[in-house]
Protein backbone atom coordinates (compact mmCIF):
# COMPACT_ATOMS: atom_id res chain seq x y z
CA UNK A 1 0.00 0.00 0.00
CA UNK A 2 1.36 3.41 -1.01
CA UNK A 3 1.94 5.72 1.93
CA UNK A 4 2.81 9.39 1.76
CA UNK A 5 6.08 10.39 3.47
CA UNK A 6 5.47 12.26 6.72
CA UNK A 7 8.55 14.48 6.49
CA UNK A 8 9.79 17.17 4.13
CA UNK A 9 12.71 16.64 1.74
CA UNK A 10 14.58 19.50 3.46
CA UNK A 11 14.09 21.15 6.83
CA UNK A 12 12.75 24.70 6.96
CA UNK A 13 15.80 25.51 9.10
CA UNK A 14 17.99 24.99 6.03
CA UNK A 15 16.53 28.08 4.30
CA UNK A 16 14.81 29.96 7.11
CA UNK A 17 17.02 33.05 7.15
CA UNK A 18 17.36 33.96 3.46
CA UNK A 19 13.91 32.64 2.50
CA UNK A 20 11.91 34.68 4.99
CA UNK A 21 14.18 37.69 4.50
CA UNK A 22 13.32 37.65 0.78
CA UNK A 23 9.62 37.35 1.60
CA UNK A 24 9.79 40.33 3.95
CA UNK A 25 11.83 42.48 1.54
CA UNK A 26 9.67 41.70 -1.52
CA UNK A 27 6.41 42.37 0.30
CA UNK A 28 7.87 45.56 1.78
CA UNK A 29 8.69 46.83 -1.73
CA UNK A 30 5.05 46.35 -2.80
CA UNK A 31 3.87 48.04 0.38
CA UNK A 32 6.13 51.07 -0.09
CA UNK A 33 5.23 51.33 -3.81
CA UNK A 34 1.52 51.35 -2.97
CA UNK A 35 1.95 54.13 -0.40
CA UNK A 36 4.14 56.25 -2.71
CA UNK A 37 1.66 55.85 -5.59
CA UNK A 38 -1.20 56.91 -3.36
CA UNK A 39 0.70 59.99 -2.18
CA UNK A 40 1.46 60.99 -5.76
CA UNK A 41 -1.91 60.28 -7.36
CA UNK A 42 -4.32 60.29 -4.41
CA UNK A 43 -5.79 57.14 -6.00
CA UNK A 44 -6.83 54.81 -3.20
CA UNK A 45 -6.90 51.70 -5.40
CA UNK A 46 -3.17 50.82 -4.96
CA UNK A 47 -3.69 50.85 -1.18
CA UNK A 48 -5.36 47.47 -1.62
CA UNK A 49 -1.80 46.10 -1.93
CA UNK A 50 -1.28 46.94 1.75
CA UNK A 51 -3.43 43.95 2.72
CA UNK A 52 -1.38 41.11 1.14
CA UNK A 53 1.93 42.91 1.57
CA UNK A 54 1.44 43.62 5.28
CA UNK A 55 0.31 40.03 5.89
CA UNK A 56 3.42 38.56 4.23
CA UNK A 57 5.81 41.00 5.96
CA UNK A 58 4.37 40.24 9.40
CA UNK A 59 4.48 36.48 8.84
CA UNK A 60 8.06 36.59 7.46
CA UNK A 61 9.36 38.63 10.41
CA UNK A 62 7.70 36.21 12.83
CA UNK A 63 9.16 33.14 11.15
CA UNK A 64 12.67 34.59 11.06
CA UNK A 65 12.73 34.00 14.83
CA UNK A 66 11.02 30.59 14.97
CA UNK A 67 11.38 27.13 13.45
CA UNK A 68 7.66 26.85 12.73
CA UNK A 69 6.49 24.85 9.71
CA UNK A 70 6.35 26.65 6.37
CA UNK A 71 2.84 25.31 5.67
CA UNK A 72 1.06 28.39 7.01
CA UNK A 73 3.63 30.67 5.36
CA UNK A 74 2.96 29.12 1.94
CA UNK A 75 -0.80 29.37 2.47
CA UNK A 76 -0.35 33.08 3.22
CA UNK A 77 1.94 33.52 0.21
CA UNK A 78 -0.54 31.76 -2.10
CA UNK A 79 -3.44 33.90 -0.94
CA UNK A 80 -1.45 37.14 -1.00
CA UNK A 81 0.12 36.53 -4.40
CA UNK A 82 -3.10 35.58 -6.15
CA UNK A 83 -4.89 38.52 -4.55
CA UNK A 84 -2.12 40.78 -5.92
CA UNK A 85 -2.37 39.09 -9.33
CA UNK A 86 -6.08 39.79 -9.32
CA UNK A 87 -5.25 43.43 -8.70
CA UNK A 88 -2.67 43.30 -11.52
CA UNK A 89 -4.89 41.82 -14.18
CA UNK A 90 -4.09 39.22 -16.88
CA UNK A 91 -0.32 38.50 -17.24
CA UNK A 92 0.56 34.86 -18.03
CA UNK A 93 4.32 35.25 -17.45
CA UNK A 94 4.01 36.61 -13.93
CA UNK A 95 1.27 34.09 -13.13
CA UNK A 96 3.54 31.24 -14.27
CA UNK A 97 6.48 32.45 -12.16
CA UNK A 98 4.27 32.66 -9.08
CA UNK A 99 2.87 29.15 -9.63
CA UNK A 100 6.37 27.69 -10.15
CA UNK A 101 7.57 29.30 -6.93
CA UNK A 102 4.64 27.90 -4.94
CA UNK A 103 4.99 24.41 -6.43
CA UNK A 104 8.77 24.23 -5.86
CA UNK A 105 8.56 25.63 -2.33
CA UNK A 106 5.73 23.36 -1.21
CA UNK A 107 7.26 20.21 -2.70
CA UNK A 108 10.68 20.77 -1.05
CA UNK A 109 9.90 22.17 2.39
CA UNK A 110 6.63 20.37 3.22
CA UNK A 111 5.64 16.72 3.69
CA UNK A 112 3.90 15.33 0.65
CA UNK A 113 0.42 15.44 2.19
CA UNK A 114 0.69 19.12 3.08
CA UNK A 115 2.36 19.92 -0.23
CA UNK A 116 -0.65 18.35 -1.98
CA UNK A 117 -2.93 20.70 -0.03
CA UNK A 118 -0.91 23.71 -1.18
CA UNK A 119 -0.95 22.46 -4.79
CA UNK A 120 -4.71 21.98 -4.65
CA UNK A 121 -5.17 25.42 -3.15
CA UNK A 122 -2.96 27.00 -5.83
CA UNK A 123 -4.96 25.21 -8.52
CA UNK A 124 -8.20 26.53 -7.06
CA UNK A 125 -6.82 30.09 -6.97
CA UNK A 126 -5.51 29.78 -10.54
CA UNK A 127 -8.96 28.75 -11.78
CA UNK A 128 -10.58 31.52 -9.77
CA UNK A 129 -8.31 34.25 -11.13
CA UNK A 130 -8.69 32.89 -14.68
CA UNK A 131 -12.46 33.17 -14.35
CA UNK A 132 -12.10 36.70 -13.01
CA UNK A 133 -9.77 37.65 -15.85
CA UNK A 134 -12.32 36.56 -18.40
CA UNK A 135 -15.48 37.81 -16.74
CA UNK A 136 -14.61 41.05 -14.92
CA UNK A 137 -13.58 44.36 -16.41
CA UNK A 138 -14.06 46.39 -13.26
CA UNK A 139 -13.50 45.88 -9.54
CA UNK A 140 -10.25 44.26 -8.53
CA UNK A 141 -9.07 43.25 -11.97
CA UNK A 142 -6.61 45.75 -13.48
CA UNK A 143 -6.32 48.06 -10.44
CA UNK A 144 -2.48 47.93 -10.50
CA UNK A 145 -2.43 48.35 -14.28
CA UNK A 146 -4.67 51.43 -14.15
CA UNK A 147 -2.57 52.94 -11.35
CA UNK A 148 0.64 52.68 -13.34
CA UNK A 149 2.33 50.18 -10.99
CA UNK A 150 2.20 47.24 -13.42
CA UNK A 151 5.82 47.32 -14.78
CA UNK A 152 7.38 47.67 -11.34
CA UNK A 153 4.99 45.09 -9.89
CA UNK A 154 5.88 42.58 -12.59
CA UNK A 155 9.63 43.12 -12.22
CA UNK A 156 9.70 42.85 -8.42
CA UNK A 157 7.45 39.79 -8.49
CA UNK A 158 9.64 37.94 -10.99
CA UNK A 159 12.86 38.87 -9.14
CA UNK A 160 11.56 37.86 -5.69
CA UNK A 161 9.94 34.64 -6.90
CA UNK A 162 12.95 33.44 -8.93
CA UNK A 163 15.37 34.36 -6.14
CA UNK A 164 13.21 32.48 -3.62
CA UNK A 165 13.20 29.42 -5.87
CA UNK A 166 17.01 29.69 -6.08
CA UNK A 167 17.33 29.91 -2.29
CA UNK A 168 15.09 26.88 -1.81
CA UNK A 169 16.99 24.86 -4.42
CA UNK A 170 20.33 25.84 -2.86
CA UNK A 171 19.04 24.69 0.52
CA UNK A 172 17.97 21.40 -1.03
CA UNK A 173 21.40 20.93 -2.63
CA UNK A 174 23.17 21.68 0.67
CA UNK A 175 20.89 19.24 2.48
CA UNK A 176 21.62 16.57 -0.13
CA UNK A 177 25.38 17.10 0.11
CA UNK A 178 25.24 17.02 3.90
CA UNK A 179 23.22 13.83 3.73
CA UNK A 180 25.83 12.29 1.43
CA UNK A 181 28.62 13.33 3.81
CA UNK A 182 26.76 11.84 6.77
CA UNK A 183 26.16 8.65 4.81
CA UNK A 184 29.83 8.41 3.89
CA UNK A 185 30.81 9.03 7.50
CA UNK A 186 28.34 6.40 8.70
CA UNK A 187 29.73 3.88 6.22
CA UNK A 188 33.27 4.66 7.35
CA UNK A 189 32.26 4.25 10.99
CA UNK A 190 30.51 0.99 10.18
CA UNK A 191 33.60 -0.26 8.38
CA UNK A 192 35.76 0.76 11.32
CA UNK A 193 33.36 -0.95 13.73
CA UNK A 194 33.62 -4.18 11.75
CA UNK A 195 37.41 -3.91 11.75
CA UNK A 196 37.44 -3.24 15.50
CA UNK A 197 35.14 -6.21 16.08
CA UNK A 198 37.38 -8.50 14.08
CA UNK A 199 40.49 -7.18 15.83
CA UNK A 200 38.77 -7.53 19.19
CA UNK A 201 37.72 -11.12 18.53
CA UNK A 202 41.24 -11.95 17.37
CA UNK A 203 42.89 -10.28 20.38
CA UNK A 204 40.48 -11.76 22.92
CA UNK A 205 40.90 -15.21 21.38
CA UNK A 206 44.66 -14.86 21.72
CA UNK A 207 44.43 -13.46 25.24
CA UNK A 208 42.13 -16.26 26.41
CA UNK A 209 43.98 -19.02 24.59
CA UNK A 210 47.39 -18.20 26.08
CA UNK A 211 46.54 -18.61 29.80
CA UNK A 212 44.10 -21.43 29.08
CA UNK A 213 46.82 -23.34 27.24
CA UNK A 214 49.17 -22.90 30.18
CA UNK A 215 46.55 -23.94 32.72
CA UNK A 216 45.59 -26.97 30.64
CA UNK A 217 49.24 -28.01 30.20
CA UNK A 218 50.10 -27.76 33.88
CA UNK A 219 46.84 -29.49 34.79
CA UNK A 220 47.67 -32.44 32.54
CA UNK A 221 51.20 -32.60 33.94
CA UNK A 222 49.96 -32.62 37.51
CA UNK A 223 47.24 -35.12 36.71
CA UNK A 224 49.66 -37.57 35.12
CA UNK A 225 52.74 -37.09 37.33
CA UNK A 226 51.49 -35.80 40.67
CA UNK A 227 52.94 -38.72 42.65
CA UNK A 228 56.35 -38.44 40.98
CA UNK A 229 56.79 -34.66 41.04
CA UNK A 230 58.80 -32.99 43.80
CA UNK A 231 56.69 -30.81 46.07
CA UNK A 232 58.69 -27.77 44.94
CA UNK A 233 57.62 -28.33 41.31
CA UNK A 234 54.01 -28.89 42.34
CA UNK A 235 53.99 -25.62 44.25
CA UNK A 236 55.55 -23.82 41.27
CA UNK A 237 53.01 -25.25 38.84
CA UNK A 238 50.11 -24.37 41.15
CA UNK A 239 51.47 -20.84 41.53
CA UNK A 240 51.67 -20.38 37.75
CA UNK A 241 48.16 -21.76 37.34
CA UNK A 242 46.91 -19.32 39.99
CA UNK A 243 48.56 -16.39 38.20
CA UNK A 244 47.07 -17.40 34.85
CA UNK A 245 43.66 -17.77 36.48
CA UNK A 246 43.96 -14.27 37.94
CA UNK A 247 44.88 -13.00 34.47
CA UNK A 248 41.75 -14.61 33.02
CA UNK A 249 39.55 -13.19 35.77
CA UNK A 250 40.94 -9.69 35.22
CA UNK A 251 40.50 -9.95 31.45
CA UNK A 252 36.89 -11.13 31.77
CA UNK A 253 36.17 -8.40 34.31
CA UNK A 254 37.52 -5.74 31.92
CA UNK A 255 35.38 -7.08 29.07
CA UNK A 256 32.20 -7.39 31.15
CA UNK A 257 32.50 -3.93 32.67
CA UNK A 258 32.31 -2.19 29.25
CA UNK A 259 28.54 -2.59 28.57
CA UNK A 260 27.71 -1.65 32.16
CA UNK A 261 29.82 1.49 31.90
CA UNK A 262 28.28 2.49 28.56
CA UNK A 263 24.75 1.85 29.85
CA UNK A 264 25.41 3.79 33.07
CA UNK A 265 24.41 0.75 35.11
CA UNK A 266 27.68 0.09 36.92
CA UNK A 267 26.96 -0.06 40.64
CA UNK A 268 29.58 1.43 42.94
CA UNK A 269 29.90 0.76 46.65
CA UNK A 270 32.22 3.45 48.04
CA UNK A 271 33.88 2.79 51.39
CA UNK A 272 36.77 4.32 53.30
CA UNK A 273 40.05 2.75 52.17
CA UNK A 274 43.71 3.22 53.03
CA UNK A 275 45.16 4.23 49.67
CA UNK A 276 48.75 3.19 50.44
CA UNK A 277 47.65 -0.29 51.52
CA UNK A 278 45.53 -0.81 48.41
CA UNK A 279 48.29 0.46 46.11
CA UNK A 280 50.99 -1.74 47.65
CA UNK A 281 48.70 -4.75 47.50
CA UNK A 282 48.06 -4.30 43.78
CA UNK A 283 51.70 -3.44 42.97
CA UNK A 284 53.01 -6.52 44.78
CA UNK A 285 50.77 -8.73 42.62
CA UNK A 286 51.77 -7.06 39.35
CA UNK A 287 55.50 -6.53 39.73
CA UNK A 288 58.24 -9.05 40.34
CA UNK A 289 62.01 -8.95 40.61
CA UNK A 290 62.14 -8.24 36.87
CA UNK A 291 61.14 -4.62 37.43
CA UNK A 292 62.19 -1.89 39.81
CA UNK A 293 59.18 -0.22 41.37
CA UNK A 294 58.55 2.05 44.29
CA UNK A 295 55.40 3.13 46.12
CA UNK A 296 55.81 6.47 47.93
CA UNK A 297 52.23 7.26 48.90
CA UNK A 298 52.23 8.63 52.48
CA UNK A 299 50.57 6.73 55.28
CA UNK A 300 47.06 7.54 56.51
CA UNK A 301 45.69 8.68 53.15
CA UNK A 302 42.09 7.52 53.47
CA UNK A 303 39.99 7.73 50.30
CA UNK A 304 36.30 7.13 49.70
CA UNK A 305 35.99 4.76 46.75
CA UNK A 306 34.73 1.42 45.52
CA UNK A 307 37.48 -1.03 46.47
CA UNK A 308 37.06 -3.31 43.44
CA UNK A 309 37.08 -0.41 40.98
CA UNK A 310 39.97 1.38 42.69
CA UNK A 311 42.01 -1.80 42.46
CA UNK A 312 40.97 -2.16 38.82
CA UNK A 313 42.28 1.34 38.04
CA UNK A 314 45.54 0.66 39.84
CA UNK A 315 45.90 -2.75 38.19
CA UNK A 316 45.37 -1.41 34.67
CA UNK A 317 47.84 1.45 35.15
CA UNK A 318 50.53 -0.68 36.79
CA UNK A 319 50.16 -3.49 34.22
CA UNK A 320 50.45 -0.85 31.49
CA UNK A 321 53.62 0.53 33.05
CA UNK A 322 55.02 -2.97 33.51
CA UNK A 323 54.51 -3.89 29.85
CA UNK A 324 55.60 -0.68 28.16
CA UNK A 325 57.26 1.52 30.75
CA UNK A 326 60.90 0.54 30.82
CA UNK A 327 62.62 -0.92 33.87
CA UNK A 328 61.56 1.47 36.64
CA UNK A 329 58.08 2.43 37.84
CA UNK A 330 57.22 4.98 40.51
CA UNK A 331 53.80 5.16 42.16
CA UNK A 332 53.38 8.34 44.16
CA UNK A 333 50.65 10.57 45.52
CA UNK A 334 49.98 14.14 46.53
CA UNK A 335 47.13 16.34 47.66
CA UNK A 336 45.46 17.78 44.55
CA UNK A 337 42.99 20.11 46.24
CA UNK A 338 40.37 20.22 48.98
CA UNK A 339 38.94 16.72 49.30
CA UNK A 340 40.89 15.36 46.30
CA UNK A 341 44.04 13.25 46.11
CA UNK A 342 46.16 12.56 43.02
CA UNK A 343 47.94 9.29 42.29
CA UNK A 344 50.66 9.14 39.62
CA UNK A 345 52.08 6.03 37.96
CA UNK A 346 55.34 7.02 36.24
CA UNK A 347 57.82 5.03 34.18
CA UNK A 348 61.04 5.59 32.26
CA UNK A 349 59.90 4.11 28.96
CA UNK A 350 59.47 5.77 25.58
CA UNK A 351 56.28 7.60 26.49
CA UNK A 352 53.39 8.24 24.10
CA UNK A 353 53.61 10.38 20.97
CA UNK A 354 51.47 13.49 21.05
CA UNK A 355 49.44 12.32 18.04
CA UNK A 356 48.47 9.11 19.86
CA UNK A 357 47.46 10.52 23.24
CA UNK A 358 43.75 10.62 22.40
CA UNK A 359 43.72 7.15 20.84
CA UNK A 360 45.09 5.37 23.91
CA UNK A 361 41.89 6.21 25.78
CA UNK A 362 39.61 4.64 23.15
CA UNK A 363 38.26 1.10 23.46
CA UNK A 364 40.23 -1.64 21.67
CA UNK A 365 42.84 0.83 20.44
CA UNK A 366 46.49 -0.18 20.55
CA UNK A 367 49.43 1.72 19.14
CA UNK A 368 50.93 -1.55 18.00
CA UNK A 369 48.68 -3.94 16.08
CA UNK A 370 48.86 -7.01 13.90
CA UNK A 371 52.30 -8.60 13.60
CA UNK A 372 53.83 -5.61 15.39
CA UNK A 373 52.15 -6.40 18.69
CA UNK A 374 54.80 -7.19 21.22
CA UNK A 375 52.73 -7.60 24.36
CA UNK A 376 49.44 -8.96 25.53
CA UNK A 377 46.36 -6.76 25.84
CA UNK A 378 43.11 -5.91 24.11
CA UNK A 379 43.25 -2.12 24.37
CA UNK A 380 40.83 -1.84 27.30
CA UNK A 381 42.97 -0.93 30.29
CA UNK A 382 43.33 2.82 29.90
CA UNK A 383 39.78 3.64 28.69
CA UNK A 384 38.28 1.54 31.47
CA UNK A 385 40.55 3.12 34.07
CA UNK A 386 39.56 6.62 32.94
CA UNK A 387 35.83 5.82 32.89
CA UNK A 388 35.96 4.22 36.33
CA UNK A 389 37.88 7.18 37.72
CA UNK A 390 35.28 9.60 36.38
CA UNK A 391 32.44 7.41 37.66
CA UNK A 392 33.88 7.82 41.17
CA UNK A 393 34.10 11.62 40.86
CA UNK A 394 37.70 11.91 39.67
CA UNK A 395 39.56 11.93 36.36
CA UNK A 396 42.52 10.27 34.64
CA UNK A 397 44.97 11.75 32.16
CA UNK A 398 48.42 11.40 30.59
CA UNK A 399 51.51 13.55 31.16
CA UNK A 400 55.07 13.45 29.87
CA UNK A 401 57.69 12.53 32.44
CA UNK A 402 60.94 14.47 32.48
CA UNK A 403 63.42 13.67 31.02
CA UNK A 404 61.94 10.45 29.57
CA UNK A 405 58.93 8.25 30.15
CA UNK A 406 55.24 8.58 30.77
CA UNK A 407 53.08 9.49 33.74
CA UNK A 408 49.43 8.51 34.13
CA UNK A 409 47.61 10.42 36.85
CA UNK A 410 44.18 9.97 38.37
CA UNK A 411 42.29 11.74 41.14
CA UNK A 412 40.22 10.18 43.88
CA UNK A 413 38.04 11.65 46.60
CA UNK A 414 39.37 11.77 50.14
CA UNK A 415 37.24 10.22 52.85
CA UNK A 416 37.43 13.24 55.15
CA UNK A 417 38.34 16.90 54.87
CA UNK A 418 41.55 16.30 56.77
CA UNK A 419 44.73 16.64 54.79
CA UNK A 420 46.68 13.38 54.66
CA UNK A 421 49.73 12.99 56.86
CA UNK A 422 52.92 14.15 55.23
CA UNK A 423 55.06 11.44 56.77
CA UNK A 424 56.88 9.13 54.38
CA UNK A 425 56.61 5.35 54.37
CA UNK A 426 58.58 3.58 57.06
CA UNK A 427 61.96 2.03 56.16
CA UNK A 428 60.33 -1.40 56.34
CA UNK A 429 57.65 -0.35 53.83
CA UNK A 430 60.25 1.17 51.52
CA UNK A 431 62.33 -1.97 51.67
CA UNK A 432 59.36 -4.12 50.72
CA UNK A 433 58.26 -1.78 47.93
CA UNK A 434 61.58 -1.07 46.27
CA UNK A 435 63.66 -3.37 44.11
CA UNK A 436 67.01 -2.88 42.40
CA UNK A 437 67.31 0.86 43.08
CA UNK A 438 68.84 2.37 39.98
CA UNK A 439 68.68 5.67 38.13
CA UNK A 440 65.98 5.70 35.41
CA UNK A 441 67.30 4.70 32.00
CA UNK A 442 65.60 5.38 28.67
CA UNK A 443 63.68 2.48 27.18
CA UNK A 444 65.14 1.27 23.89
CA UNK A 445 62.54 -1.37 23.06
CA UNK A 446 60.14 -0.92 20.16
CA UNK A 447 57.24 -1.95 22.36
CA UNK A 448 54.30 0.42 22.48
CA UNK A 449 51.64 1.28 24.99
CA UNK A 450 48.05 0.05 25.31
Amino acid sequence: MFRLPNRAPISSKEIRGPFHTLRAVGASVFLIAAVVTYLQTRDTAPLLLLIPSGLVVGDALYRLKTNASSFVALLIDSSALFFALALRGPTPTVNAVVVIYLLVASSLVLPMARAAIIVGYVGFLWIAISVLDGSMTDGLIGVITRSGLAPGFDGVTVIVMTTSVGVIMLGAVNALLRSQDQQSEALAQEKRAVELKNEFVSMVSHELRTPLTGIAGFTDTLNENWANLPSRDVDEFLGIMSQETDHLVNLVEDILVIPRLEAGQLRLTPVDLDLATETRSVASMIFSDTADYSVTIPANVVVHADQTRLRQILRNLTENAQKYGGDQVLIEGELEGPGTYKVSVSDNGKGVAEADRARIFEHFEQLSTGDGRMEQGVGLGLPIARTLSRAMGGDLWYEDRFPVGARFCFTIKLATKREPASEQPTPEQQASDKHHAQAPTPETSDQTRL
